[in-house]
């Protein structure tokens, strides 16, 4: 079998801590300024952490070098958060396709999302998915989720020392940003219906493969043949 590299979303696909990311970012400005709301007053035009955080500051006139700070209450925040929020948890069929993946010598794996680094890891230790993957492209990067999916191959590539053809890269994920992230890089992407888009929106987009959620005899049938 030739390598392969999956490349994980987190919200909506790992895992679900329902909008306890923007209740976090909410709080970390109401704090800071004290609009109660600040995301339901920004429009940006990327998904990612670092660009919305940005987006953010200008709007309200907040200097730039306060960013690392506003960072970290954000972080102190969602771990309150997530962790006292007993509805989290891993979504049907991912332990038993992680399982079974790591078990395959020429399959990698590594996270692709918007979230800060420290939110992602924050995620995933609450729901006991920490440790699992060695790699990834964050919402901390200067770009689009693309530019942070190339970033992640480029990094995997170098420390394992091996390439990947772009149709044994695999984007999962339940958005069309997703889809689109796929599209731009040339990976196969595995779109899934257990976030925020319905199945029917996420099938116009015309993504390589799409589940309503992860069956797991399924998933690894695309992933190992």
């Amino acid at each position: 079998m030739e390598k392969k590299l999956i490349l994980w979303d987190i919200d909506g696909t790992l895992m679900t801590c329902y909008s306890d990311g923007t209740k976090a970012m909410n709080e970390a400005f109401r704090r800071r300024i004290g609009h109660p709301n600040v995301l339901g007053e920004i429009k940006v035009g990327t998904a990612m952490d670092s660009a919305l955080v940005d987006g953010i500051m200008e709007k309200f006139s907040i200097p730039k070098d306060e960013k690392p700070a506003i960072i970290e209450e954000f972080a102190e925040i969602l771990r309150e958060i997530v962790y006292n929020n007993s509805t989290k948890r891993v979504l049907p069929g991912v332990e038993e396709i992680l399982a079974e993946l790591e078990k395959q010598d020429d399959v990698y794996m590594g996270i692709i999302t918007s979230n800060f680094r420290v939110g992602a890891e924050i995620k995933l230790a609450s729901v006991g998915l920490d440790g699992r993957f060695s790699y990834g492209g964050y919402g901390d990067y200067p770009g689009e989720k693309w530019d942070a999916a190339r970033a992640a191959v480029k990094e995997v590539e170098e420390a394992e020392k091996c390439r990947f053809d772009s149709n044994n890269i695999f984007v999962v994920g339940d958005t069309k940003y997703d889809i689109n992230c796929a599209r731009k890089t040339g990976f196969k992407v595995i779109s899934v219906a257990t976030g925020w888009a319905s199945y029917e929106d996420l099938e116009a987009e015309k993504p390589d493969y799409i589940f309503e959620e992860l069956v797991p005899a399924d998933f690894l049938r695309i992933i190992l043949k």
